[in-house]
């Protein structure tokens, strides 16, 4: 998983929020191969964790899949929305893991 420090120059922005490097204090790649193109900020991350403790539940409609590791709501406990993406609580746990 590749990331980008907070000093960047300011052109890579979190995919899920629109902050740029100059902003955040890091920027997480997708997990899975075909996701590598996504990034998601730190504060994203934490934003995420907060929202799967506080309401741990499905978005409704069904059919939603995790835009960082591409596995499907039935492939995982959680799925919520960051921002225009949607993020598993596996990807969130690896996310906050890296960040320490």
């Amino acid at each position: 998983m590749s990331t980008t420090g907070g000093t960047g120059t300011g052109a890579e922005r979190c995919s899920a929020c629109g902050r740029s490097t100059a902003q955040v204090m890091r920027l997480l790649a997708g997990r899975a191969p075909n996701t590598a193109e996504l990034v998601i900020c730190d504060r994203c991350v934490r934003e995420c964790e907060d929202a799967i403790a506080d309401a741990p539940t499905r978005i409704p409609g069904g059919g939603h899949t995790c835009a960082f590791c591409t596995k499907t709501e039935e492939q995982v406990a959680v799925i919520v929305g960051v921002g225009a993406k949607k993020i598993c609580d596996e990807c969130v746990d690896v996310y906050r893991a890296s960040l320490g």
